[in-house]
C-alpha cells in the first residue's frame, strides 16, 4: 500500500509539472514609473539639523559668507510651537498665522548676521499672505511681502533675517513712522541710510572717535549701498573715524579710507551728532 501511495503521489506531481510547462509564461514588462511629487527646493533646517515640510528655500551660493541660514518653526499649521509673545506683533497674530518661521544666519565662528549678501526665496507650505518682521528693526514693523504661489507653497524674497509668516487673511500693515529729514552740507557720492530722507550731509564734527564693529559689515568706497566694496570688517574690531554723515562713518583702512553703515557699528568718543 505504501508503495502504491508513493507511486500515485509521484505520478500526480509529474502530471502537474507537465501541465504547467504547457502554459505559456507571460513576460512582465515594466510600465511607466510612478512619479512621486518632487520639489527641488531643500527644506530649511534649524541649528540641530531638524527639518519640517512647512518651509523650503532657494538660496544662492554665498548668501552668507562663512556661515549658513537656518529656520526655526514658530507656528505650524496654525498651532503655536512657542509662546505667541515670540512673534512680537499683535497685528500679525490678528491676521491668523498659519505658518511662521524665524529665519536667521549663523557664522561658522559662532557669530550672527542679520543682513545677507544676496536676496533668496523662502517658501511656506500652503496658500495665503506673506508677512515679515525684519530683525534689523527695533521695534519690528509688520510688512507684507509680495507672495508667489505654486499651488503647494507660497514664496517671497528675503534679504535680511527675521520672522516670515503665512497668514490666512491680509490687511494693510501698520504705517511706518515718518522718516527723519536730514539737512546740512551735502557730501558728494553719499546716500542716506534706509528710512531716512533728504540730502546726505555732514552731521557733526569728528574728533577722537573710535568705531567698534557690532556685526560683520562691508566697507564701501563711498557712503552709499551701491558703491564698491573694499573689504569686510570683522565683528568686534576697532577703527579710527575720520568722517561722519547721516547713516555712515568714514574710517581709515590700510592706506585708504572707506565708509561703514552705522547700523552695524558703534562709535565712542567725539563721533559727531547722531
Amino acid at each position: 500500500m505504501r508503495k502504491m501511495a508513493f507511486f500515485l503521489s509521484t505520478l500526480l506531481a509529474v502530471c502537474i509539472l507537465l501541465m504547467l510547462s504547457s502554459v505559456p509564461m507571460s513576460v512582465v514588462t515594466a510600465g511607466p514609473a510612478m512619479q512621486a511629487t518632487y520639489d527641488p527646493r531643500p527644506l530649511c533646517a534649524d541649528r540641530t539639523g531638524a527639518t519640517t515640510p512647512i518651509v523650503r528655500y532657494d538660496i544662492p551660493y554665498g548668501t552668507v559668507s562663512s556661515g549658513g541660514i537656518y529656520c526655526r518653526p514658530l507656528v505650524q499649521s496654525g498651532k503655536y510651537l512657542v509662546n505667541a509673545a515670540e512673534i512680537g506683533s499683535q497685528a500679525a497674530i490678528d491676521l491668523g498665522i498659519n505658518q511662521a518661521v524665524d529665519v536667521y544666519a549663523i557664522l561658522f565662528g559662532g557669530g550672527t548676521v542679520t543682513s545677507f549678501n544676496n536676496p533668496f526665496k523662502i517658501c511656506l507650505l500652503g496658500a495665503g499672505y506673506i508677512y515679515f518682521l525684519d530683525a534689523n528693526q527695533s521695534p519690528r514693523t509688520l510688512q507684507q511681502l509680495t507672495g508667489e504661489s505654486d499651488g503647494t507653497y507660497t514664496c517671497a524674497s528675503l534679504s535680511t533675517a527675521g520672522i516670515v509668516m503665512l497668514t490666512n487673511s491680509g490687511g494693510a500693515a501698520p504705517a511706518a513712522p515718518a522718516a527723519p529729514e536730514v539737512v546740512g552740507t551735502p557730501v558728494p557720492g553719499a546716500t542716506l541710510a534706509p528710512g531716512v530722507t533728504g540730502t546726505p550731509a555732514v552731521i557733526g564734527a569728528v574728533g577722537n572717535c573710535t568705531l567698534t564693529i557690532s556685526k560683520t559689515v562691508r566697507l564701501r568706497a563711498e557712503a552709499n549701498t551701491t558703491s564698491k566694496v573694499l573689504t569686510r570688517l570683522a565683528y568686534n574690531t576697532k577703527w579710527t573715524v575720520t568722517g561722519r554723515v547721516a547713516g555712515w562713518y568714514q574710517i581709515i583702512w590700510q592706506d585708504t579710507q572707506g565708509w561703514v553703515s552705522d547700523q552695524f557699528a558703534r562709535g565712542t568718543g567725539q563721533c559727531g551728532n547722531s
